[in-house]
């Protein structure tokens, strides 16, 4: 969808459990590992338990073969 509407930056705002093991409750919005495997980039800490991570998505157009 962000491809589509003409790409740019995103940012998310994981758990940074530190390989610590976290009741899935608190992770709903998912943890540093997993937004490294999708191509994120840490950027920060933010708090204590989160961090922010970003990555530079593509215009649907300039991934068109």
């Amino acid at each position: 969808m962000i491809a589509q509407a003409g790409g740019g930056l995103v940012e998310g705002y994981p758990r940074d459990t530190q390989g610590a093991q976290i009741k899935a409750a608190f992770l709903y919005d998912g943890t540093r590992g997993m937004f490294e495997k999708l191509g994120f980039t840490f950027e920060r800490t933010k708090g204590t338990k989160n961090c922010v991570m970003s990555k530079t998505v593509a215009p649907a157009s300039a991934t068109l073969p």
